[in-house]
């Protein structure tokens, strides 16, 4: 299997994990358009913390919770300062988050697209 191919089953395949202090779920279609529509990769900001902890927030609170102010930027930037608030001593805290963001956007993106590089013995994707 090609690294290709493993990150497109990991990111089709992954489930929950527990990261620091929290559990993560996977990031999913609808993780990814809260996060786009909240501009949260937007390099405007500049806020490398709140980005992580929309990340985070949107990974581990509970859906109705997410939903009651996803929409609406003010709302979702006052719920993710609360969460930092709540949640965060130090900025040093959300450090293993980035990491686990970045490889999280990785590996979803991986399992959209085709294997650039297949194994010569795999069957054909049908992705």
């Amino acid at each position: 299997m090609t690294d290709d191919e493993a990150l497109r089953e990991q990111g089709m395949t992954d489930g929950p994990k527990k990261i620091g202090k929290f559990k993560l779920r996977p990031m999913t279609a609808l993780s990814l358009s809260w996060l786009q529509r909240n501009n949260v990769f937007s390099d405007d900001t500049g806020d490398s913390m709140q980005k992580t902890a929309a990340f985070v927030f949107l990974h581990t609170e509970p859906k109705e919770s997410i939903r009651s102010v996803v929409n609406n930027k003010s709302d979702f930037a006052n719920a993710i300062d609360d969460w930092i608030d709540s949640n965060i001593r130090h900025h040093a805290d959300l450090e293993p988050y980035t990491t686990e963001m970045s490889k999280c956007m990785e590996v979803y993106l991986a399992s959209v697209t085709h294997a650039v590089n297949p194994s010569p013995d795999s069957p054909q994707s049908k992705n």
